[in-house]
C-alpha cells in the first residue's frame, strides 16, 4: 500500500482461512484501494498502491497482533504519520518487539493509552541483531522438562524482546528448574510436573507446547484467554483437544480454553491440518510416547526446515529413541 502500483497477493488453501478483515479494514479507512477476491476479509485481495496519506485509524486487533505490527511499520512510510486507536489486543509482547526494532531504526513510537502515534520520516538503515526464537525454543525447554533432563539456549536471556520466552515461567509454576541469566535461559527437568491453570494470551503461540505435554502432569492443566488460537494455521484448541483424544488422552475445549486429564499416552498418528506447531509440539511427546506418527512431518519448514534432524540429535544424546518421520 505504501508503494505504487497494482499488487495481487493470495496464499496457500490452509493460509487462505486466516483471517485479514481487521487489517484490511483499517487500510481501507485509511483511503488505499483494497479489494478481496474471493471471501470478505481473506486472501486473495488485490491492492492499487498509490502511496498512503496516513492520518487516524481504529483497529481491532483481537485475532492477531501482527494486524497492529503492519500498520505501526507503515506508520513511517505514510506521508502524515499515523495514530492508531487499538479496541482490543492479543499477544501484547509481540508489540512490544516491534516498537524496540523500530526504535532500532530511528523511529520512536509514542503509546497514549490505547492510541498508537507513528511519526512519518521513513527509516534510518542501522545492523541489527536478531535473538533466538523463543517460540521455537519452547519444545526444546518442554522436552528438558518431560524428560528430567537439561537444556540451555544460549543467546536468550533476561532483557530478550520476546514474550514467548514466559513459557520457561509456566514450566517452572510445574515444578522445573528455570534459570534465565543475562545471555542464556536453561531448563532441568526434575521428575515431576504438576498440573495448573494458566493464561495465556499473551504467550499463545506456546499453547500447543503446553497441551502436548500436559498429559505428564500429576493433574490437571487448564489453559484459558486464547481464542485467538483457533484462527491460526488451524484450529489449534480443537487440534491439540483431537490428538491427545487420538492418544487416549482426555481433554476438553471451550470457547477460548483447553483443559488435559494426565494419563499416559498410546502411540498414534498425529494430525496436523498442515500446522508446524502441532507437529513440533507433540514431537515433545513422542519423547515418552514411542510410535507417535505424523501424517505431514514436512509441513514443519515453515519456521524450522531442520527441526526433526535437530530434535532427533537432542533425543540421540539423551538415549532416547525417537521414532522416524514419514
Amino acid at each position: 500500500a505504501a508503494g505504487h502500483g497494482s499488487y495481487r497477493f493470495d496464499a496457500s488453501e490452509q493460509m487462505r482461512r486466516r483471517p485479514l478483515g481487521p487489517l484490511t479494514r483499517a487500510l481501507r479507512d485509511l483511503g488505499v484501494d483494497l479489494r478481496h477476491e474471493g471471501a470478505e476479509g481473506h486472501h486473495p485481495l488485490r491492492v492499487e498502491a498509490a502511496g498512503v496519506e496516513g492520518g487516524e485509524v481504529t483497529l481491532d486487533a483481537g485475532q492477531s497482533s501482527q494486524y497492529l505490527t503492519a500498520l505501526l511499520l507503515l506508520g513511517p512510510l505514510t506521508r502524515k504519520g499515523l495514530r492508531i486507536r487499538v479496541t482490543d489486543l492479543v499477544s501484547a509482547p509481540y508489540v512490544e518487539i516491534t516498537i524496540a526494532m523500530m526504535r532500532a531504526f530511528g523511529v520512536e513510537v509514542a503509546r497514549e493509552g490505547d492510541v498508537f502515534v507513528v511519526p512519518s520520516g521513513g527509516y534510518r538503515a542501522t545492523t541489527y541483531a536478531v535473538e533466538p526464537d523463543a517460540s521455537t525454543a519452547s519444545y526444546f525447554f518442554a522436552a528438558a522438562a518431560v524428560t528430567g533432563r537439561e537444556v540451555t539456549v544460549p543467546g536468550l536471556g533476561q532483557g530478550a524482546l520476546q514474550g514467548d520466552l514466559g513459557f520457561v515461567d509456566v514450566l517452572r509454576r510445574m515444578g522445573a528448574e528455570v534459570e534465565v541469566a543475562a545471555d542464556r535461559t536453561t531448563v532441568r527437568g526434575t521428575g515431576r510436573l504438576r498440573g495448573l491453570t494458566v493464561a495465556m494470551r499473551d504467550i499463545s503461540d506456546t499453547m500447543p507446547t503446553l497441551a502436548a505435554v500436559a498429559p505428564f502432569a500429576d493433574g490437571p492443566v487448564r489453559i484459558e484467554d486464547v481464542a485467538n488460537t483457533r484462527v491460526k494455521e488451524c484450529d489449534r484448541l480443537d487440534a491439540c483437544a483431537e490428538n491427545l483424544r487420538r492418544l487416549g488422552i482426555e481433554a476438553a475445549t471451550g470457547e477460548d480454553w483447553i483443559e488435559i486429564r494426565p494419563g499416559t499416552p498410546a502411540p498414534a498418528e498425529i494430525k496436523t491440518y498442515g500446522d508446524h506447531r502441532v507437529v513440533m509440539s507433540f514431537a515433545v511427546t513422542g519423547l515418552r510416547t514411542p510410535g507417535i506418527s505424523f501424517d505431514d512431518p514436512g509441513c514443519v519448514k515453515k519456521t524450522f526446515p531442520g527441526f526433526h534432524e535437530a530434535f532427533g540429535a537432542l533425543a540421540a544424546g539423551w538415549g532416547i529413541p525417537v521414532t522416524p518421520t514419514r
